[in-house]
């Protein structure tokens, strides 16, 4: 379970369908480009991606508390590229909902299937 930390207050991330919705509108090329930013732990597509995991809470984070929250993290060393990259391939590429698109697209690629297993193994 992928979670998130707000004002001290750690939140769980979870794919809904106001969040799939929200994800599908903030991309040009729809899921098929966020699945992509999230296999590569894409810096500006993470607070997207966290906003939208976050609908589930009921709290109305805004897209600027979101931001604010990555920044304290960044500055307190406490959110690294690796951390980015986990969180996005764990609420977008092994959701439910997205996870048997990637599976096809990895199908299709051994060599991206193999690096994307080795970065998911740890």
């Amino acid at each position: 379970m992928a979670t998130f930390e707000i004002g001290g207050k750690e939140y769980e991330l979870k794919i809904t369908f106001e969040a799939v919705k929200l994800l599908n509108k903030s991309f040009e090329g729809g899921s098929y480009e966020l699945i992509g930013k999230a296999l590569a732990g894409d810096f500006e597509a993470f607070p997207i991606i966290v906003h939208a995991a976050l609908i589930h809470t009921g709290e109305n984070f805004s897209r600027k508390k979101i931001d604010e929250a990555i920044e304290e993290l960044f500055v307190k060393e406490s959110l690294s590229f690796e951390d980015i990259r986990k969180i996005s391939n764990e609420v977008v590429t092994e959701s439910f909902f997205y996870k048997p698109t990637v599976q096809k697209i990895l199908n299709q690629n051994p060599e991206m299937k193999e690096a994307y297993e080795q970065l998911m193994s740890e």
